[in-house]
């Protein structure tokens, strides 16, 4: 059960968050463009939406939209993790938000079933896990391994919590504890918006559940090469968020939206995933899933709030383009 816990924080970078490397590895070509398909790597042209909301001037606080529809609203606030522990931010738009919400949107969490648990047991971990006999660390080339004891050294972690993972999955849940001994928090801002909503007695729910099963079936499929490639891209976000701690946290709490889009590519656990069979899909299913749940929203009166990684917002057809397809009005609340 640990290792499937494990597996579904691997599966919520992959699909619900991005991160804030800026890559210096070459990442995949893309996969052809089709009406199901969300291009996330740096050379996408953005979100339509977006690219019109940059020149207006900056309120205080993260980037906030407001999309109305038929009398209804919905605040949706942008979200960057993983961000400092010890940030302090402050959204006056948001709190009054939160003050006339009845709901409050977070992003989709992981479904782990007992088939699950039942079949990742009589596979062997479901080809994510070393073969028998096998440790992690004798099997890396030797430019990899540096990197990767030099990272799990700075993670303070030894060689045990990662000898029976492939690499892409190790790289994983290395980058998480990463990011944890550096102070940095996954869950931030969701929780801090939880918390807020909690204080007002505001509903909170998860705008859907995702299986984890299709993300453990595409990533046993990857290949020995494109393992070693989804750890390269990994240790590159680890190093880049080891050298910038702060940044994208101070860029996202001022609202400044151009300066963290600018560093805020598609995350080393989606581009493994697109290395996957299937992967594209699946990201593309998220994204789907995510402005269905906030169209939903938009069919009852009141006041909704959700928070929608930035990776789900950026991007060309991505939530807020497919709200405003589908005959939302999207603005910034100056106030």
């Amino acid at each position: 059960m640990r290792s499937l816990l494990m597996l579904s924080t691997v599966a919520a970078l992959a699909l619900a968050s991005a991160a804030q490397a800026q890559a210096q590895a070459t990442p995949p070509a893309p996969p052809p463009a089709t009406s199901q398909t969300v291009e996330l790597f740096p050379a996408d042209p953005g979100s339509a939406v977006v690219e019109e909301l940059l020149v207006v001037a900056r309120p205080p606080g993260p980037a906030l939209w407001l999309v109305e529809k038929g009398g209804a609203k919905l605040y949706v606030l942008g979200s960057a993790p993983p961000l400092p522990h010890q940030l302090k931010w402050d959204s006056p738009r948001l709190d009054r938000a939160l003050g006339e919400a009845s709901l409050v949107l977070v992003p989709p969490e992981a479904s782990v079933g007992p088939l699950q648990i039942t079949k990742f047991v009589l596979t062997g971990g479901g080809g994510v896990r070393q073969g028998l006999g096998k440790k992690l660390e004798n099997r890396l080339p030797p430019d990899l391994l540096a990197r990767f004891v030099s990272a799990r050294e700075r993670a303070q972690r030894t060689a045990v919590p990662y000898k029976d993972w492939k690499p892409a999955v190790a790289g994983f849940i290395l980058l998480s504890d990463f990011r944890q001994a550096a102070g940095l928090s996954e869950a931030k801002p969701v929780s801090t918006v939880e918390r807020m909503a909690k204080a007002k007695g505001v509903k909170v729910k998860a705008m859907s559940q995702y299986r984890l099963g299709p993300v453990l079936a595409s990533a046993g499929k990857l290949s020995d090469e494109a393992n070693l490639a989804c750890l390269r891209d990994t240790l590159t976000e680890l190093e880049y968020d080891g050298g910038h701690p702060t940044d994208i946290g101070t860029d996202w709490a001022n609202g400044d939206l151009a300066s963290v889009r600018a560093r805020y590519s598609a995350s080393a656990a989606q581009r493994c995933l697109l290395r996957a069979p299937g992967g594209a899909g699946l990201l593309a299913e998220q994204i789907g899933q995510s402005a269905a749940a906030l169209n939903e929203a938009l069919d009852r009166p009141g006041v909704t709030v959700a928070v929608v990684d930035l990776a789900f917002l950026l991007p060309a057809n991505g939530v807020l383009d497919r709200l405003k397809a589908a005959g939302a009005q999207v603005t910034s609340p100056a106030s």
